[in-house]
């Protein structure tokens, strides 16, 4: 097992290189400050090995998301990332079929590159669903998961991460931690849509303002059923503390130990 924090700027590097974890996730999806050739030797000279999470805008299209990205797939080898996650657009929580069908045409070019750049990739997920996943593995079989536990409480009652375990259990590379109030979106969503129609943009809105990101035991999710689910699977892979305050890293990770000892 291997329990990791991150970091979107050379401070937070430092900082959390002075919490021991076994490696840090080198975050761009916000805003971010990262000399990479400067992190990667601060990292070799601390013999952790960091993981890479690429860019997203809100602005971009479905088809958006794989072209977008491609040119930053060479920062993974740059800085020696073990796995290197990316967005997707596949939901059909927030995103209409077309879009769907779009994103999947294009994936193949995303998967590609990172192929010949020696880069594993990964998917984070985000109310992704068995059939979204299994047109993924489909057209990428090489594609893994970075199993977001706090995205699998939006909008859902039942964290999603129990299904993707259950059914996509081979393809998981690291598992995000972070709680949040997301099964309250369900009946927030519900009573809009007595009123009016709720268009998927503003399921996105809605779904951003529900990942909070708060330390464990903050929010509503049941972990305890989740790291059951990984344990009987056999899983003792990465583990991603992704409380949205990192020097709170140490406490995360006692929290998380003491309920994955006791799952």
């Amino acid at each position: 097992m291997e329990i990791g924090t991150f970091a979107r700027h050379i401070d937070q590097v430092k900082r959390g290189i002075s919490f021991n974890p076994e490696f840090i996730d080198l975050r761009m999806d916000l805003n971010y400050s990262l000399d990479f050739r400067e992190v990667r030797r601060i990292l070799e000279d601390s013999s952790i090995t960091p993981t890479l999470h690429l860019p997203s805008d809100p602005c971009w299209r479905p088809m958006d998301f794989p072209r977008e990205i491609v040119p930053y797939i060479d920062v993974g080898a740059e800085v020696g990332a073990e796995l290197v996650t990316t967005h997707t657009a596949l939901s059909t929580l927030f995103y209409s079929d077309d879009e769907i069908d779009s994103f999947l045409e294009w994936v193949p070019l995303l998967c590609d590159t990172a192929k010949e750049s020696g880069i594993q990739l990964a998917v984070e997920t985000l109310g992704l669903y068995y059939t979204e996943l299994t047109l993924l593995f489909e057209r990428c079989p090489d594609m893994k998961i970075a199993l977001d536990i706090g995205h699998g409480q939006i909008m859902a009652t039942r964290n999603r991460a129990l299904d993707v375990i259950q059914s996509f259990y081979d393809h998981i590379a690291v598992v995000n931690v972070h709680d949040n109030h997301g099964a309250q979106m369900v009946s927030k969503v519900r009573d809009l849509r007595r009123e009016r129609e709720v268009a998927h943009e503003e399921l996105l809105v809605i779904a951003r303002e529900y990942d909070e990101h708060l330390p464990i035991g903050e929010g509503e999710i049941e972990f305890e059923p989740i790291f059951r689910e990984l344990k009987e699977n056999g899983y003792s892979g990465k583990f991603l503390m992704m409380c949205k305050d990192p020097e709170k890293f140490r406490d995360e990770r006692d929290k998380f130990m003491k309920i994955w000892l006791e799952a």
